[in-house]
């Protein structure tokens, strides 16, 4: 299990810009310190050899500090103050390159559609339109996604969020759900799983949602897909509310104030 979890935590620090024995050595020092140079390369597994240049680095880097001499003897940045000087230097740098592109880039002339590839690539992509949401979120999808999103979802709707939910199969209690609760096992022989996620009507994210790496679905600001998928939302909650006698005419008039009044030029 310790394994494991320091697996994880190594893998975490090379996703931030770490290597594998900056955070190796890194976790060593945490576990047991002060310690020398000779200790850390005996319990981290970094070679000897190679040892002193990655306490260099990592003391370049601010997360250790030498508290002896004769030998070195290296103490390890406390865990709360490392996330603390993590949290500012990304953020520094992802605010120099957000300044970087958008003085490059050329300002788009027309709406941007991009397809995203991969089951934990469109989740990712969910929880993104999801945390930018300032009014409203709006999704089609089957209960294992609805899980997976809960937790941005919550936190959507803990910002005062308006969060709609409608799925054939049981959906999580966050914000106004409208389901038909049939059990997924008996759906999946049938369909697929699939997803429509509108935030703010801005923002579409809609395609395939299967546990797979080529899986695929795509996310835009293309207004007419925008409105192809209020409509089928629409449609969805509408004949949910016919089949179950649910009141679902406050969601479908919010929706539709942007399309056409059909029923009222059809003289309804």
């Amino acid at each position: 299990m310790a394994e494991e979890i320091e697996d994880k935590v190594v893998e975490a620090m090379r996703a931030l810009g770490f290597n594998a024995t900056d955070a190796k050595t890194y976790l060593a020092l945490l576990k047991e310190h002060p310690a020398t140079g000779y200790e850390l390369a005996t319990r981290s597994g970094v070679p000897r050899s190679a040892i002193y240049n990655v306490l260099k680095r990592l003391q370049s880097l601010g997360l250790i500090n030498i508290v002896a001499d004769k030998p070195a003897r290296y103490v390890p940045l406390p865990p709360e103050k490392l996330f603390g000087l993590l949290e500012v230097r990304f953020a520094r740098s992802l605010e120099s390159l957000r300044d970087g592109i958008d003085q490059l880039a050329r300002k788009p002339n027309q709406s941007v559609t991009w397809t995203v590839e991969g089951y934990e690539a469109m989740l990712e992509q969910a929880e993104q339109l999801i945390g930018q949401a300032h009014k409203r979120v709006v999704a089609s999808l089957w209960g294992r996604e609805a899980q997976q999103l809960e937790r941005a979802l919550r936190a959507a709707a803990g910002r005062d969020v308006d969060v709609v939910l409608f799925g054939w199969t049981p959906l999580p209690d966050v914000g106004r759900v409208f389901s038909y609760g049939v059990d997924p096992a008996g759906l999946e022989p049938h369909w697929d799983h699939r997803i429509i996620l509108l935030s703010d009507r801005r923002r579409l994210l809609v395609g395939a949602a299967e546990v797979t790496e080529d899986n695929r679905a795509v996310v835009t600001d293309e207004p007419a897909l925008i409105e192809m998928a209020i409509a089928n939302l629409v449609l969805d909650l509408t004949l949910l509310g016919d089949r179950k006698g649910l009141e679902v005419a406050p969601i479908v008039e919010q929706l539709t104030d942007r399309l056409a009044p059909v029923e009222a030029l059809m003289g309804a």
